[in-house]
């Protein structure tokens, strides 16, 4: 029943924001070529869920042992205490009670999350998460990337399509090398 409700909520909420035109497809007029320098600065937004920690943790340790990028992270709060001890310093966390009950972010929430300019926000979630992507929106960032859905259209400006088929560690090598970390 509370997975009904919440894609009721979804699915409400998208169509209250693309009536009033809060959403529009964003147009993407960048190239991305293999001799590309990638980007400099970055937010990604790990899923959330324990079941994902190991690959969150994979994935952390991979971009930070380069260390040449400005990457931030966002995640849950129980993800955070999952792996508390083995975290960079540039983690920034949330919490319920930062989005409000159609799972929206707060004013406050948006302003502590985007403290700084990113020039990629990148959604991890495999399965679509109206709090991320609503968020990767938000951003205003010139690269939004997550995984293709119903809805991700609307969000994200570079979609990442992830049949059932492939292990998500792939989807996570191909974050990683868009924008070359």
């Amino acid at each position: 029943m509370r997975g009904q409700l919440e894609q009721w909520k979804t699915r409400a909420t998208v169509a209250w924001f693309r009536l009033g035109r809060k959403l529009v497809k964003p147009e993407f007029t960048g190239a991305i070529r293999k001799e590309g320098r990638g980007i400099r600065t970055a937010l990604i937004i790990l899923p959330e869920g324990r079941n994902n920690s190991r690959i969150a943790r994979y994935f952390l340790k991979s971009i930070y042992q380069s260390g040449e990028k400005e990457v931030d992270f966002l995640m849950d709060r129980s993800l955070y205490r999952a792996f508390q001890d083995s975290l960079p310093e540039r983690v920034k966390v949330y919490e319920d009670e930062d989005f409000n009950w159609f799972r929206i972010p707060r004013q406050e929430t948006v302003e502590r999350i985007f403290d700084r300019q990113y020039e990629a926000v990148v959604d991890m979630h495999p399965a679509f998460n109206l709090p991320s992507a609503f968020l990767t929106h938000l951003s205003g960032a010139p690269l939004r990337v997550g995984f293709a859905s119903n809805f991700s259209e609307h969000f994200f400006n570079v979609e990442i399509d992830s049949s059932k088929s492939e292990f998500l560690e792939r989807s996570y090598l191909a974050v990683q090398k868009l924008l070359n970390l």
